[in-house]
């Protein structure tokens, strides 16, 4: 290792400042749902320092990140978010899922049913509210998360059992999931006591302190492992000059659509997920239940590619389903065939079922359940990103060669 390394994590050492600490490898967190976590994944590569070396699968959402669910009303970004905030927590015991619903769209009982908590855990595991939230006071929220889980690092900080490249033990603090539902509706606490609308002197000043708050506070997102997930809005962009378009406001949205609630929280997501619902289930057809399928694409992703999508299965009654969102994904990439009502797992023509007793026949039968893990385990890998890959598949060449003999001609 070379001189100035050495010499400056030392110096870091020695000074004790948490704040010139290098960055500690990343941990993603499973939201439950495997398509998703599965599209948003990779794969780390570990060397040990005796030699020894292996890989495991890296999936869901990375730890201390800004993620942003956008879509068109009532297509699901706030049922799946609680349903990932809610798998997320679940194996700590300090972990917490704090709530702030400004359009007020939630009640108790939906939230329990989503959470999978019961009433009593759901009183202990969720800290909600719908009254007098405006952009100050989520700031603050964030702040005294924080605070006291930096104070209290001992209290919250445990051992992930996880290697990095290097062969180093990860220890994080138990995460914390923070739900803003919306971004468009966060507003300054000046704009919210105002009787009168003030039009776009309202839009700008919005906009401005929300972007001077996530620049504030994404970088304490990453020390206190807090995890936010943030619902926002597609909106029709009016354009001034109708014969001439402007470009789209990020990669992956139309160029007639805009996202609201200032540019800050959108370059600063680590992820952005767009949602869109499609067709629609009954209970009388195929799967058995009354619902819909939702297409969850990466708009922005730095743990994985954007462009990528997954389909997922929204049940009217209880939400997201985990297990029929890994069949319709693992159908959808060719993974499972359907030949009339008959369905069959890619490998295993024999094995034979149907859509509607799916779920019954998966935890019934073993020999079944063991042949769709299999399939299910080789196709979810697929979507991966595995940057260190098999020699073979490295180019033999060494391009820095090339680029010195160019480099050569203009001297």
């Amino acid at each position: 290792m070379g001189t100035l390394a050495n010499r400056f994590r030392e110096q870091v050492l020695k000074s004790k400042d948490p704040r010139m600490e290098e960055g500690v490898f990343d941990v993603m967190y499973p939201t439950g749902f495997l398509p998703f976590d599965f599209l948003n994944g990779y794969r780390v590569h570990v060397t040990q320092p005796n030699g020894e070396s292996y890989y495991y699968n890296s999936v869901g959402i990375v730890d201390g990140s800004s993620n942003m669910f956008i879509g068109r009303p009532a297509c699901g970004k706030t049922t799946i978010a609680i349903q990932m905030a809610a798998n997320i927590i679940r194996p700590f015991p300090n972990a917490v899922m704090f709530y702030d619903d400004i359009e007020g769209g939630s009640n108790d009982v939906r939230r329990v049913m989503l959470s999978k908590f019961t009433p009593e855990e759901a009183q202990s595991r969720i800290i909600y509210r719908n009254v007098s939230v405006t952009a100050e006071n989520f700031y603050e929220r964030i702040n005294m998360i924080y605070e006291e889980k930096l104070s209290h690092k001992d209290d919250y900080e445990y051992d992930t059992g996880l290697l990095d490249m290097r062969g180093n033990h990860i220890y994080k603090l138990e995460p914390t999931v923070y739900i803003l539902d919306s971004l468009a509706m966060l507003a300054p606490e000046k704009l919210t006591e105002e009787e009168k609308l003030s039009g776009q002197m309202s839009t700008t000043a919005t906009a401005k302190t929300n972007t001077s708050i996530f620049k504030r506070i994404v970088p304490k997102f990453k020390a206190a492992n807090i995890i936010l997930l943030v619902i926002n809005h597609i909106n029709d962009k009016v354009e001034i000059n109708p014969f001439s378009h402007s470009k789209a406001q990020i990669g992956y949205l139309k160029q007639d659509e805009t996202l609201p609630g200032g540019k800050a929280a959108l370059y600063l997501a680590n992820n952005m997920i767009r949602v869109d619902d499609g067709a629609k289930l009954k209970a009388s057809e195929g799967l058995g239940i009354d619902g819909k399928i939702v297409d969850f694409a990466i708009v922005k992703s730095r743990t994985n590619s954007s462009g990528k999508s997954v389909p997922m299965v929204f049940n009217a009654a209880t939400g997201f389903d985990d297990i029929l969102s890994l069949f319709m994904f693992l159908k959808s990439y060719g993974a499972v065939d359907t030949k009339g009502a008959t369905c069959t797992l890619k490998g295993y023509p024999d094995i034979k079922f149907t859509q509607r007793n799916f779920k019954e026949k998966l935890f019934s039968d073993p020999e079944f359940a063991k042949a769709f893990n299999k399939v299910a385990r080789e196709t979810l890998e697929t979507l991966l990103i595995t940057p260190e890959d098999e020699p073979m598949n490295r180019p033999e060449f060494d391009s820095s060669s090339i680029i010195n003999s160019i480099l050569s001609l203009n001297q």
